[in-house]
């Protein structure tokens, strides 16, 4: 039999392997990660702009940018909320019916999954390049097409109210990645719980209500902190389509205020402030999400 000695051999150099694979990810999560957001708080209590060293000033960057007329913070905090909770509804909203659609049998199923899919492999940059052609006011194909009907150009990129909605568009014209998600717990759903509501009677709606929807509450949870989290860090749509937030800093989105003051007015420690709200806010909101999570998502355990 193996003595104490070296079983307690074994276990260490197991424990040493598995901290050695380890490593790289640990230290790279300390490095890139918790590092500079420990850095970012230290300046987020000073005046910092780089060109000169940090100077203590205690919590003025936090009084100022919720005090200050000149202050940005709150419409740019109102702007990204308003744009991040329509956004994380219409992208479960549509994931949840597409999905409903591509799990049919039909013909071209396949070919039509991967069309759905297919945008969200698409860089953001280049994404919004292209949306950007399109919905152009002299030149766009939207404009054009309008123009053949009948119908005046609308000027999608610059009207306070449109430029919400061309957002839209660009955000659901990529949620393919979480179709194919939906369509993977669909595909999951017990078919007993589906033939129990048609023998009882049930209809489409009544499957989706009392079969498929509770079986895929947990998905869809997850998806929505995930699409919500992504929405409120929402940075190169903005930069790429508007100047510095325009029209009326409708997209001066909270990404965006950081990386003007950060790196366009100097002001770091502003920057390290606003960014320091941001992450509360949306520790706030997951909170949120998770403590109405019982209402409404069914434990399938």
């Amino acid at each position: 039999m193996m003595d104490k000695g070296s079983k307690k051999g074994r276990r260490l150099s197991q424990n040493g392997a598995g901290y050695l694979f380890a490593a790289p990810g640990i230290l790279g999560f300390l490095i890139f990660t918790a590092g500079p957001m420990l850095v970012s708080l230290y300046y987020s209590f000073t005046k910092f702009s780089v060109l000169h060293s940090p100077k203590w000033i205690g919590i003025e960057n936090y009084v100022n940018m919720l005090t200050s007329p000149s202050s940005l913070f709150l419409k740019s905090l109102k702007v990204t909320l308003i744009y991040a909770g329509i956004n994380a509804v219409l992208v479960m909203v549509f994931s949840v019916l597409a999905a409903l659609l591509l799990n049919r049998n039909f013909r071209g199923r396949g070919v039509l999954r991967a069309v759905y899919f297919l945008p969200s492999v698409v860089p953001v940059v280049a994404t919004t390049v292209i949306w950007n052609w399109i919905l152009d006011y002299r030149n766009g194909l939207v404009n054009q097409a309008l123009r053949m009907l009948g119908f005046g150009s609308l000027n999608w990129l610059m009207d306070n109210k449109l430029i919400f909605v061309s957002l839209f568009v660009m955000s659901l014209w990529t949620c393919g990645g979480s179709v194919v998600i939906m369509i993977a717990a669909l595909q999951d759903v017990p078919a007993s719980l589906l033939e129990a509501v048609d023998v009882d009677g049930g209809n489409a709606w009544h499957r989706f209500k009392y079969a498929a929807f509770p079986s895929i509450s947990p998905v869809v949870f997850f998806q929505l902190v995930m699409c919500l989290v992504n929405s409120l860090q929402i940075y190169a749509q903005s930069i790429m389509l508007s100047d510095n937030g325009s029209p009326d800093r409708m997209t001066y989105f909270m990404n965006v205020m950081v990386y003007d003051h950060a790196f366009k007015q100097l002001k770091m420690g502003l920057a390290s402030a606003e960014s320091w709200g941001m992450f509360l806010v949306i520790i706030v909101i997951t909170g949120i999400l998770f403590g109405t999570k019982k209402c409404w998502v069914h434990d399938n355990e």
